[in-house]
C-alpha cells in the first residue's frame, strides 16, 4: 500500500454578537443610529463579542 495525499475541506458559518446600551428615544431609533453610522459599533477585539461557529459542510478530495 502507498501513501495518498488527502485534502479535508470544512466550511463554517461564523456569527458574532454583542449587546450594547444605546441612549435613544426607543428601540427603533437605537437601531437607526447604528444603520446610519451615527453610533459606533464596538471594536472588533472588544471582549464582549461572542462568536459562534457552525459547520456547514465537510468533504474530502
Amino acid at each position: 500500500m502507498s501513501k495518498q495525499t488527502l485534502t479535508i475541506i470544512q466550511t463554517f458559518r461564523a456569527e458574532r454578537r454583542i449587546t450594547v446600551d444605546v441612549d435613544a428615544a426607543d428601540h427603533e431609533t437605537a437601531i437607526e443610529e447604528f444603520q446610519s453610522g451615527s453610533a459606533d459599533v464596538p471594536a472588533f477585539d472588544d471582549p464582549r463579542w461572542k462568536t459562534e461557529w457552525n459547520l456547514q459542510s465537510g468533504g474530502y478530495e
